[in-house]
């Protein structure tokens, strides 16, 4: 029988916080691949050491918000040097299931789990979806086992109501 306990609402909290750093550095990749940019390339644009992009992209680094705006005029100014008019939009960036997980993130400040899983929330799609992120975390240490087992537990519990709903 899965169970809430009481670290789990933290627990998921740090879950989505990571995928949406998974998400965010994923999206700014396929901007750089996309334009033909390597990420030593955006790091020195950005006056960062040559792997800082891509540390930042393996380790899940937390971007302040000013350098997220710099990564960005980074990548215009690479392009611009190509002479390649392809500029990059805030929203490839954060789109909107990052826009969503936020959101679950934030709700998760006002409501307990369980509210948040009863069966006329609509959840159950939204962890359901997440399964492929979580897996990557797994795959590379991104989240601790307690994240990963209250990960597992919500998956049961939305199951659970699925049918009972």
């Amino acid at each position: 029988m899965s169970i809430i306990l009481p670290d789990d609402k933290e627990l998921l909290q740090g879950v989505l916080h990571k995928i949406i750093l998974y998400r965010v550095t994923r999206n700014i990749n396929n901007e750089l691949v996309s334009r033909k940019i390597k990420h030593y390339q955006l790091s020195e644009a950005t006056g960062r050491s040559g792997n800082w992009f891509n540390r930042t992209f393996n380790n899940l680094e937390d971007m302040r918000v000013s350098t997220l705006i710099k990564l960005i005029a980074g990548v215009t100014k690479i392009v611009n040097v190509q002479n390649k008019d392809n500029p990059i939009s805030i929203t490839s960036i954060i789109d909107d299931e990052i826009m969503e997980i936020a959101s679950v993130l934030l709700d998760l400040n006002d409501v307990e789990i369980e509210d948040l899983l009863s069966p006329d929330s609509g959840m159950t799609d939204f962890f359901i979806n997440l399964k492929f992120y979580v897996d990557s975390l797994e795959t590379t240490d991104g989240i601790s086992p307690e994240e990963s087992d209250v990960y597992g537990r919500i998956i049961s519990l939305t199951k659970r109501s699925d049918k009972n709903g």
